[in-house]
């Protein structure tokens, strides 16, 4: 017996928010900071489809756009020059995205969303870039609630709990003591 189009549509759109959750949550609760950007790359393609299924286009652009940034990030990891102009061609493509899928008020919020990842994720470690995510997660609880999708709001809520563990795994920067010379004092 064939299964109805709307059921293995709706099977499909689960499934692809459940695997993205999933990778989504593995990402987030690496220590290694390139592990984090990759796998967090492979997490924003699966969303792309969960938001393309979803009929959320404007998402589903810029979590394209978030997977090849994050991906980028993480293969510019320690290279200063590359990386500033890598952020410069994300936040860019960012706003054009933004500009040409624009949905109304609504978009503003993914679009801050995705420029707040792009600084994040070429300009931050460590502890910083796991609290940008969990503010993050905020305002693209906004798609997810406006487009019904269970996955999507439990993915924000577990990213933002994956992110506050990530947090408290990453170790702490070294504080630079500095002594003065007593003469100084």
């Amino acid at each position: 017996m064939a299964m109805p189009v709307a059921m293995s549509n709706a099977l499909l759109i689960h499934a692809t928010g459940l695997g993205a959750l999933a990778l989504n949550v593995v990402a987030l609760v690496c220590t290694c900071e390139r592990s984090l950007r990759l796998r967090s790359g492979v997490a924003g393609m699966a969303w792309a489809l969960n938001n393309f299924l979803l009929g959320a286009n404007v998402a589903a652009a810029l979590s394209v756009l978030s997977a090849s940034r994050t991906a980028t990030a993480a293969v510019t990891l320690g290279a200063r020059r590359p990386r500033a102009i890598a952020f410069c061609a994300f936040a860019a493509l960012t706003l054009a995205v933004g500009v040409v899928t624009w949905g109304g008020w609504a978009s503003l919020l993914m679009v801050a969303a995705s420029l707040i990842s792009t600084y994040a994720v070429f300009h931050l470690t460590g502890r910083s870039l796991r609290w940008v995510t969990l503010a993050v997660s905020a305002l693209w609880m906004f798609n997810a609630w406006s487009t019904g999708s269970w996955e999507q709001m439990a993915g924000n809520v577990i990213s933002a709990a994956a992110s506050l563990y990530g947090a408290c795994r990453v170790a702490r920067p070294a504080t630079a003591v500095v002594l003065e010379p007593a003469a100084a004092r």
